[in-house]
């Protein structure tokens, strides 16, 4: 468990357990935001979904609150108002979930696209971030993916016979 925070403060998935403040519990001013921290309400008994909205949300209240203390006034306690999911899964893909309305496909993707390169913070960084993906888009360019070397099964079982041998040769 954290240092600083008693056993007795931590909940499931080994998340620390806050107040409706973000305040961690059985402290006075000591608090946790985001994918760490489990505020439970009426809403979300176990805590709320270890997603980006919830912690920007947390932490823009955390803000606020921090501010309305050193002002001495009461803090306002955090409310999660969900903005729905996106996720791509692939070119062209994307799944949606917004107000309860689910969608997907090329809409769902380009609507993935448009809400995360408008999170980009300045306007020189949303052209450049934009040009790039165009570029990426129409060249299929695979170099904004992921790398994963191809398995070589040959190659993995010569270090395994080689590994074998060399611990026979010094049992010898």
């Amino acid at each position: 468990y954290p240092k600083g925070v008693a056993r007795n403060g931590i909940g499931k998935a080994n998340r620390i357990v806050t107040d409706e403040y973000l305040r961690v519990k059985g402290s006075v001013n000591l608090f946790a935001t985001g994918d760490v921290a489990s505020v439970s309400d009426l809403k979300y008994p176990k805590g709320h979904p270890m997603v980006a909205q919830v912690a920007i949300q947390q932490g823009r209240l955390l803000g606020d609150n921090l501010l309305r203390l050193a002002q001495g006034k009461s803090f306002r306690p955090f409310q999660y108002q969900d903005k729905g999911s996106l996720a791509t899964i692939g070119k062209n893909r994307a799944v949606a979930d917004i107000a309860g309305f689910q969608f997907g496909g090329y809409a769902a993707w380009l609507l993935w696209s448009v809400v995360h390169l408008m999170s980009i913070s300045g306007f020189r960084n949303k052209v450049f971030v934009g040009l790039n993906w165009m570029w990426s888009y129409f060249n299929y360019e695979k170099s904004n993916r992921l790398i994963i070397r191809k398995y070589n099964f040959r190659a993995e079982r010569k270090s395994e016979i080689f590994t074998e041998q060399k611990y026979k040769k010094s049992e010898a």
